[in-house]
């Protein structure tokens, strides 16, 4: 049974994961942007999958803390965020490991519209001792309108040598090959810039079910 949390505001309860395989946490926002923040501790050989879909309005920070607390523990992340009109988001994804054999995976997704602004922030950070241990963190935003402010700002903090570590941020505009190749096709501009688009955010949708995935893609449609 998957753990799903829908519009929550303010500081959730730490949540603590013990049990290898534990159904996904996921996290669903709709309504007025509101400040939230989200502490996860895993446990030794115990892993998670957690899934964030942020299509609120207005401004506000999320933030998402990841402890790995012990040996084996292990957690992914996955985060689809859409920013329109005058919106102003940040998510703040931050993965520290504490203890050896540990693996960390932190995927942020968004697309920024109109006069938004939109930051993707976060540090993956390996204590000493912490060796064997692997985390990686990606940020990708595209941009559609001039007006638009978008940041990936992904940070890797290692302080040991046997570990595997890695961040990748990319903002950028709409590929003009793929829009050219997709017009070529016979497709709206509109139609184009969609399609690229869904490539995005609609990925997000695997994680959710019922009312809920059917909320994300109507939230989908409406914003692109």
């Amino acid at each position: 049974m998957n753990h799903l949390f829908v519009d929550p505001k303010g500081q959730l309860d730490e949540i603590i994961v013990e049990n290898e395989g534990m159904s996904p946490l996921l996290f669903a926002f709709f309504k007025e942007a509101s400040n939230r923040e989200i502490r996860i501790r895993v446990k030794g050989n115990a892993s998670v999958k957690i899934a964030l879909a942020d299509f609120s309005q207005g401004k506000a920070e999320t933030r998402v803390v990841i402890d790995l607390d012990e040996p084996g523990a292990s957690a992914e992340f996955h985060a689809a965020v859409l920013s329109a009109g005058d919106d102003r988001k940040t998510l703040v994804a931050n993965c520290f490991h504490h203890a050896h054999h540990t693996e960390g995976l932190i995927e942020s997704y968004g697309i920024a519209e109109g006069n938004s602004h939109l930051s993707f922030l976060g540090k993956s950070d390996i204590s000493r001792g912490a060796y064997g241990s692997k985390t990686r963190q990606s940020a990708k935003i595209i941009v559609f309108d001039e007006h638009c402010v978008a940041q990936a700002s992904p940070v890797l903090c290692i302080d040991e040598n046997d570990v595997q570590a890695s961040h990748a941020a990319v903002v950028g505009k709409l590929n003009e090959e793929h829009i050219y190749y997709l017009l070529s096709r016979g497709l709206s501009l509109t139609d184009a810039r969609r399609l690229i688009s869904l490539g995005y955010l609609k990925p997000i949708e695997a994680f959710f079910e019922g009312e809920t995935k059917t909320r994300i893609e109507e939230a989908i449609e409406r914003g692109i």
